[in-house]
């Protein structure tokens, strides 16, 4: 199992393009945007490359996400994306309501929290969970565009050429 995770693409066109080819280098399973991926404009096109992506595909609401552009999406739009695979629970979410200083009840020890919103990749242990923010792909605050893969081993925060810059192991 594969999971990659992206975040805050803000409508960014060639953001957009970027995930659809790292998705067809990477090969996953599953595949999540941790919101914010429309912008101001150009939101079918957006759409459009969501539709291009081959595998299960999980979009989570970010505070800059409109109804009217979300009814344009293949698969929907939630609040956040739960899962478990790797012997723990997977709670993906924008970051602005959950985030490593306020965590969602349903998570306990060892398992994983991963998000976006401040456009800063983390990787770290904090208080018995794994925090994972994937930064972002278009609007890094922290001068490189990233994404994350998730997979038996753990963690890694990569560039957006597959390089890694940190991992995380479980």
């Amino acid at each position: 199992m594969k999971i990659c995770v992206f975040s805050d693409i803000h409508g960014s066109i060639d953001g957009m393009n970027a995930v659809v080819k790292i998705t067809e280098l990477e090969r996953p399973n599953k595949v999540v945007i941790c919101g914010d991926l429309f912008g101001p404009r150009d939101a079918q096109k957006i759409a459009d490359c969501v539709s291009q992506i081959d595998a299960v595909t999980y979009i989570v609401r970010g505070n800059n996400d409109r109804d009217c552009e979300v009814a344009l999406l293949p698969c929907g739009m939630d609040d956040c994306a739960v899962m478990y695979h790797f012997g723990r629970t997977l709670f993906f979410t924008h970051g602005h309501v959950y985030n490593k200083y306020r965590v969602p009840p349903v998570l306990r020890e060892n398992d994983v929290l991963v998000y976006g919103h401040t456009h800063c990749a983390l990787l770290q242990r904090f208080n018995g969970l794994y925090i994972a923010n994937v930064g972002s792909v278009s609007r890094p605050r922290d001068g490189e565009p990233s994404y994350l893969t998730l997979d038996d081993n753990g963690i890694i925060l990569k560039r957006l050429n597959g390089e890694p810059i940190s991992e995380l192991q479980w």
